[in-house]
């Protein structure tokens, strides 16, 4: 596992543990526990023991999910479009953690020593968990978008141009509300920043398979961590030996030496 895998692990974590939905979903689930005492802790336990007892093991139980299914999303990433196979491999994956981390909860709080006749029950009961576990933040993470940098380029980033192309395939992964013509897409880390006249939205995609699936849409690659659609090209602009983009959203986009000349050719400038 590389530093990048990290930092982007770090970030998913840091927006699931900002999420609402997240803590919403925990104290739910935690209740409905601590009100029907499932195995036997209705008959052994008070209600304050009762609920310590399951706050904890659902917060172990949660948190090694969460952080095994973040690590699995990464490593999947780009490699695998359906999203029901992906929530299934992710739940996979953590099913056997969380069955674990449950079994020692139950020694060290309850006295019920670990068998393999346990653990194996508790994996069936864990598997449908975790893909619960999964579904959850795998919706979490993609109804988080980033802000604009700025309030101008938000302005004129909601601004849609007076064109009517057929909507690019990519713009089927994002948000409904932030779906529209594309203007850029970019890289930050494993993600890709994909920026429409609606918005910009964070997607858990590698940058070549995000190319892949503009469609029709007209466009340049400017560089190998961006790309620009032609309408929403103003000019180029020059800032000693560098070469940008102009764009009409306000923001410029650097040009590479390697796409330097097809860039001009195609947006006029030496």
């Amino acid at each position: 596992m590389n530093s990048t895998t990290l930092q982007s692990a770090l970030r998913e974590w840091t927006m699931l543990i900002s999420a609402p939905r997240l803590w919403a979903t925990f104290a739910i689930v935690v209740s409905v526990f601590v009100a029907i005492g499932p195995s036997g802790t209705m008959e052994d336990m008070g209600v304050l023991e009762r609920a310590a007892f399951w706050t904890l093991l659902h917060g172990a139980a949660w948190t090694i999910a969460i952080v095994v299914i973040t690590l699995a999303e990464i490593s999947f990433a780009g490699r695998l479009h359906s999203t029901p196979q992906l929530l299934a491999i992710n739940a996979l994956i953590a099913a056997p953690f969380v069955a674990a981390a449950v079994e020692l909860i139950r020694w060290s709080w309850l006295g019920s020593a670990p068998s393999l006749p346990a653990y194996g029950h508790q994996l069936v009961v864990c598997l449908p968990l975790s893909v619960l576990f999964s579904l959850l933040t795998h919706l979490t993470l993609s109804a988080t978008t980033p802000e604009p940098k700025s309030g101008s380029d938000a302005t004129a980033a909601l601004k849609p141009p007076n064109d009517a192309a057929e909507p690019a395939p990519l713009t089927a992964r994002l948000k409904p509300e932030m779906r529209g013509p594309l203007l850029h897409l970019t890289v930050e880390d494993h993600y890709t920043v994909v920026t429409t006249t609606r918005g910009r939205q964070l997607l858990l995609l590698r940058f070549s398979d995000a190319l892949r699936e503009i469609g029709t849409t007209d466009g340049v690659q400017t560089h190998r961590s961006h790309w620009v659609a032609a309408n929403h090209v103003i000019g180029l602009k020059r800032d000693g030996s560098r070469l940008f983009l102009r764009l009409t959203s306000g923001a410029t986009v650097p040009v590479s030496r390697s796409f330097a000349e097809r860039v001009r050719k195609r947006f006029g400038g030496t």
